[in-house]
């Protein structure tokens, strides 16, 4: 007797899914009046199909599309059947070229017209994570975004951005139901504004879920459905790309799965984003495009940075499962190698900001700085000579520096430094010890997205003019 397992076999999803170098696609179409039908976009081993069947074939095997009662969205409003049946025309000519780069920068120029952000690299960051929501499936982990910003900066602009640029993307309330209806149904991009609900009594639920779905098959949730007279347990998928947008801090747990996004307070007077504009349509048209010509180009990327990090160990443990996504795309679409290494270092000191709390100690650091400079744009400072001017009993609170020595102090301030990325540049050591040279307009920015408080004035519990001698004779 043969056993036979329904389980085991290969299911795909009907929204979007990638496996073993096969794509699924699926929107609703409407062939007849008041009747709604699939169209299923399927890419085999053996070229481009469409289909409303949920069965394929590929190199003879038969797979199945697991629609079970999930509604999919509608082809008129992500896309369009004209701009469909172009790229199937087009699919058919082998001259036919498509220009990534071209994408991204469409993209990323639609970004700076409408949100400000910190750096002018953190829009490469939010063009290749907004890229990369049309290919999450076949990567292991996918970074969340937290759009942080002082009140009124935009973050609500910048969530409207996404949800009509990332894949399937869904404004939406912290709730269990909408977070099932967005990512199982859709596998779409789930956008939370307000995330300072997150806070709240009885979320205890809601976020175990969103703590472990970053990574693909995590956090998983479990439903009573009614059946006829019966009820049974079905699970439904909750690992997809999401972002959420506050003012305060995210909840610990969900820090480490995070690439903070800084917002800004601009003199400017950005406009409001006119839904019906066509460029939307022209973009989703676009990341459509690229999903389905370079899907097994982005996959194959991935395995190879991936390969290469395990072997050089540069970046390793949850930073590197978060970053690949984000260097797969940038690398997929011909960014310059010098913007994708700037990208990566402002990854990587982001998701230090996202990961850890700031300590009263490293508080001080960036006050104690800030407060040294007086009116100087510029400062070159030593660790020693800032740990001077922090009050000792700030060292002496915490247990791991209580009787700290002046050496192990600097040491403390240094990495402080390091850790926040506060220094515009290391110039070296001399017979004093490491200099760094501080741009104020640099540390005032990072001041005021991540440690939101006001820049503090001269006299301050870190800084008093009793402390702070004048050091101009140091340098």
């Amino acid at each position: 007797m043969t056993i036979i397992d329904k389980n085991e076999e290969k299911m795909f999803h009907p929204s979007l899914d990638i496996k073993d170098n096969i794509l699924v696609l699926g929107f609703r179409i409407k062939k007849e009046k008041d009747k709604e039908s699939d169209l299923f976009f399927i890419n085999t081993s053996d070229g481009y199909i469409t289909t409303e069947t949920t069965e394929f074939i590929d190199k003879e095997q038969t797979f199945s599309i697991e629609k079970k009662k999930r509604v999919l969205s509608k082809l008129s409003q992500k896309w369009g059947v004209d701009n469909l049946n172009k790229l199937l025309e087009a699919l058919q000519n082998p001259l036919d070229k498509f220009n990534e780069i071209e994408l991204y920068q469409k993209i990323k120029d639609n970004l700076k017209k409408y949100i400000e952000l910190e750096e002018e690299v953190d829009y490469t960051i939010l063009t290749a994570w907004t890229m990369g929501t049309y290919f999450f499936p076949t990567f292991s982990a996918y970074t969340y975004l937290h759009i942080k910003d002082p009140k009124s900066s935009g973050k609500s602009q910048c969530l409207n951005l996404l949800s009509h640029t990332a894949f399937n993307a869904v404004k939406t309330r912290a709730s269990l139901p909408a977070l099932r209806d967005t990512v199982d149904a859709l596998r779409g991009t789930y956008l939370m504004d307000q995330a300072d609900a997150l806070h709240r009594p009885n979320m205890e639920d809601f976020l175990d879920i969103l703590t472990d779905s970053y990574k693909r098959g995590g956090g998983s949730i479990w439903k009573m459905i009614a059946n006829k007279n019966t009820w049974n347990l079905e699970e439904f998928e909750a690992y997809s790309p999401k972002a959420f947008a506050s003012i305060k801090e995210l909840p610990e747990d969900l820090r480490d799965r995070c690439i903070v996004i800084p917002l800004i307070k601009s003199n400017k007077n950005y406009p409001p984003i006119n839904e019906e504009d066509g460029i939307w349509k022209e973009i989703r048209s676009g990341l459509y495009t690229f999903l389905i010509r370079q899907f097994v180009y982005v996959g194959q990327m991935y395995f190879l940075k991936e390969t290469e990090y395990k072997i050089n160990n540069e970046i390793f443990g949850r930073p590197l499962e978060l970053w690949l996504p984000i260097e797969s795309i940038l690398k997929s679409v011909f960014v310059k190698e010098e913007e994708i290494e700037l990208a990566k270092k402002r990854f990587l000191s982001r998701y230090e900001f996202a990961s850890y709390q700031t300590s009263e100690i490293e508080v001080a650091v960036i006050e104690t700085i800030i407060s040294l400079m007086k009116d100087k744009l510029e400062i070159i400072l030593r660790p020693k000579e800032i740990a001077q001017k922090i009050n000792t009993e700030l060292f002496d609170e915490d247990d791991k520096f209580i009787f700290a020595s002046q050496k192990q102090k600097s040491t403390i301030v240094g990495r402080a430094i390091n850790k926040f990325n506060l220094a515009t540049q290391k110039l070296g050591r001399d017979s004093h010890g490491e200099r760094y040279l501080f741009s104020k307009e640099h540390l005032e920015k990072i001041h005021k997205g991540y440690f939101n408080q006001n820049i503090p004035k001269l006299d301050t519990p870190t800084y008093t003019e009793e402390n702070a001698k004048d050091i101009t004779g140091l340098f």
